[in-house]
């Protein structure tokens, strides 16, 4: 214990008298969570529109007036023309266009269909899958009262009223979905680089062979690198949850320590995880570029933006390697729904295994490669 515990200090140290890596230590996580968090926006919202309306009726105006109460379209000008409008579009003066049809209103009034088109900039998907989707549920609604008007309804409500309750995050605020997941995020981009360079280092500074002529085993050696991290892993954990709760004001519903608990596995993790990097890279320029290489995966597969029911089977099973699915799944159940440890036992179980077997694969690589 006590040789375990004379390298961790000699990281300390070391760790100290590199001044630049103290400050990323704090500014990293400090700035990439205000980043994240601001930029990553999905509410759509306010969404530029231009209206092309050849009826100039009373049913004309008021779909638009309807469109424009959504809070999702802003109207931003009329043309006169179909050229005005693609004009419009293609020079990015608007993101939607609204071209109601020229007997529009009259064939409102007699009862026959009439037609609308909504014109929608796709080279944004997401813009525009939510723009189509609003604009949709606005047309069914107004059909819906036209023919219940027609039919002699009385009520004020539809026939068919189906209410939805959103839980967990009832304002369907983006941020409350991406910063929980972004800890995740945070911890693997910082942690993973700091210490894929651990072993290199040493090998390059020409302190590894002094190390393994030391009475510490590799277990101690690997435990030692990883010890120092661990304590960083809480500081930058501590650093987002504080700007989660005090700035973006999102409460977690469920228990701190036992986030805090888990998120032991996950740090102990990522840090296996650069540790067994380190054994594989001959030098810290090879260390940083494999960090890079494996940290995509933890973007894209760990379901921290892109839902993994989604994904191709293929990339749902590859999607199991990645520690961050399971460290997210923990941190959404968490902060957002107050799920306890009990109702995790899944997530939580991979986790302790990975994180066992990335640890032992390190210590094995470095007993081969030494």
């Amino acid at each position: 214990m006590r040789k375990l515990l004379a390298l961790t200090w000699k990281e300390f140290m070391q760790l100290r008298r590199d001044p630049i890596t103290l400050r990323l230590i704090i500014f990293i996580p400090l700035f990439q969570t205000m980043v994240f968090g601001y930029a990553i926006n999905f509410d759509v919202k306010h969404l530029r529109t231009i209206v092309l309306d050849e009826s100039r009726s009373y049913e004309s105006r008021e779909l638009v007036a309807k469109l424009t109460a959504s809070q999702y379209f802003r109207i931003v000008g009329s043309v006169g023309s179909y050229d005005e409008l693609r004009q419009a579009m293609d020079g990015g003066q608007a993101a939607v266009a609204l071209a109601i049809d020229r007997d529009f209103g009259a064939d409102v009034r007699r009862g026959r269909p009439a037609h609308a088109l909504l014109i929608v900039n796709a080279s944004d998907t997401t813009t525009a899958t939510q723009a189509m989707s609003i604009a949709g549920g606005i047309a069914n609604l107004t059909s819906v009262q036209i023919l219940a008007r027609k039919a002699g309804w009385k009520e004020r409500l539809a026939p068919l009223d189906v209410r939805v309750r959103p839980w967990y995050n009832p304002d369907l605020r983006t941020a409350a979905f991406v910063i929980p997941g972004l800890i995740a995020i945070m911890l693997t981009f910082t942690l993973v680089p700091f210490t894929a360079g651990a072993i290199v280092r040493e090998r390059e500074r020409g302190t590894l062979e002094q190390l393994m002529v030391t009475p510490l085993t590799r277990l101690e050696l690997i435990l030692g690198k990883i010890a120092p991290f661990i304590f960083i892993g809480y500081v930058q954990l501590t650093i987002i949850v504080l700007l989660m709760l005090y700035v973006f004001h999102i409460p977690i519903a469920g228990s701190i320590l036992e986030l805090y608990l888990i998120a032991f596995l996950f740090i102990a993790a990522v840090l296996g995880l650069g540790i067994f990097i380190s054994t594989l890279a001959r030098t810290q320029m090879q260390a940083t570029q494999m960090s890079f290489f494996v940290m995509l995966p933890f973007v894209f597969l760990s379901g921290f933006v892109f839902p993994i029911d989604g994904m191709p089977r293929f990339f749902q099973m590859l999607s199991r390697i990645i520690p961050a699915r399971y460290f997210i799944e923990v941190l959404r159940g968490i902060i957002l729904r107050g799920a306890r440890l009990a109702d995790l036992t899944t997530p939580i179980a991979w986790l302790s295994l990975y994180t066992v077997l990335i640890i032992g694969l390190a210590i094995v690589r470095f007993k081969k490669t030494e």
